[in-house]
This record gives C-alpha cells, structure tokens and sequence, in this order.
C-alpha cells in the first residue's frame, strides 16, 4: 500500500480530529505545491496560490474565488503556524472529545470560520479607511476555527489541568489564554481585522457552551449538513 493509499484510508476510517489534521496538511502541501509549480514558470505574483485559498473580505473578490470560504478553513500562515495550528488542534481537540462530541468539535470549527469571515468582511465594510491602508485583504482561518472550540472548552473546564512537561499541572483556561496569545504573536502583521475575526470565533465558543447548557446545540446544523454529505459520498460507494 503506498503512502497515498494509507492516508485516503485513515481519512475514511478516522474520526472527525483525523480528518481535519490531515485536510489542513494536504491544504498546506496542495497549495506549496502551486507556489513552487507558478514559481518555477514566473507565473503571479509570490504566495498567489495561498492567497488564492484564503477568503478575501471583498465580496467583489469572493465571486472569483468561490472555493475560498470552504478552503480559507484549512489555510494557514506558513510552515510554522500550520505547525502550530495541528499541535494545538491535535492536543485540544483531544481534550475538548473529553467533555463534548466529534459533532460538537466539527460543527464548531467549522462556525468558527464563519464567524471569522463576517468579523473579517464586517470589520472591512465598517471602516472604510481598512480599504484605503496596504493590508491584506484576505485571510487563512484555521487558527479561528481552532479558537472557537478552545474557548468552548476553557469555559466547559476552565480548572481542569493538564500536564505540560517541565512546568507541571495547568489549569485548562489558562492554556487557551497562552495559546491565543501565542497564535497572536505568530500572526504577520498585515491586518489588525484579523484580530475582529479571532474575536468572532471566541464568542461563538463561548455562546455554543452557553447555548449547549439551556439544552440547545448551535453545532446541530452543521451536523445536519455533514450527515447528508456523508449519506451522498456513501451511495456513491456501493456497487
């Protein structure tokens, strides 16, 4: 079995942490793989293939980048953020499967997105002046989607601990607070909307722990809708 092969089949047979890790990694070699291929012929300007996948705040510009509000979930800023990004999707989401569901994780990292989204476009059409500055006008929104099931989880367990090698015990909220401050220094400064954003997938993990306490679960939609994909894919497959 080649290393193609192996991984379509942890993809199908893994749970829903697997399939993100391994979308977001396939995201990231798919689009170094364009930048190295336009490169090497002198094709757009540098990093066009990332940029491509990003969303952009302008709707003017969504209409020629259409793929880029699902892609955009599975973008990051470089190597060492995507580094980042599955070091913390990998732990966290282990422990947010502890308190919460697969449904709840997927259906919160995908709400997260698109909160960061209508933050990111919101904060844009409100100040005009954003327009006029030499920022970028498009964003990857992993790190948001990350942020949005983190913060269910602070405010699930906030004094649950967790061992970190060479410091000890540490309290689950103040492991989300550092890792968010992190994921904020590693951010390029190209776009102070892209704090808007992460601030709009904090309030979705925090109103989907509030909600999901008064029995009603903002992650139910998105289940929906991936139960219905998943029916289709499965029809597909039999003889």
């Amino acid at each position: 079995m080649n290393l193609f092969q192996e991984l379509k089949t942890k993809f199908v047979t893994g749970d829903v942490l697997t399939r993100l890790l391994l979308i977001n990694c396939a995201m990231f070699v798919f689009a170094l793989t364009l930048d190295i291929t336009f490169t090497l012929f002198s094709f757009g300007e540098d990093k066009l293939a990332f940029s491509a996948l990003n969303y952009p705040w302008n709707p003017l510009v969504l209409l020629f980048r259409p793929w880029s509000p699902v892609t955009s979930l599975f973008t990051s800023w470089g190597l060492w953020h995507l580094l980042f990004n599955m070091v913390t999707l990998y732990w966290l989401g282990g422990v947010f499967l502890r308190y919460f569901t697969s449904n709840h994780l997927r259906g919160l990292y995908i709400l997260g997105g698109i909160a960061g989204m209508l933050l990111f476009t919101g904060t844009f059409m409100a100040l005009p002046s954003f327009q006029l500055r030499d920022w970028a006008g498009s964003m990857p929104l992993c790190s948001a989607c990350i942020l949005a099931f983190c913060t269910a989880l602070a405010f699930r367990a906030p004094d649950s601990t967790e061992q970190i090698p060479l410091i000890g015990a540490v309290k689950l909220k103040y492991i989300v607070i550092t890792l968010a401050i992190i994921d904020a220094a590693l951010l390029p400064h190209v776009n102070p909307a892209t704090d808007a954003a992460h601030l709009g997938a904090a309030l979705i993990g925090w109103a989907f722990n509030n909600m999901l306490r008064k029995g009603k679960d903002l992650t139910a939609p998105v289940t929906a809708i991936a139960v219905w994909l998943d029916n289709i894919i499965h029809r597909k497959r039999l003889p």
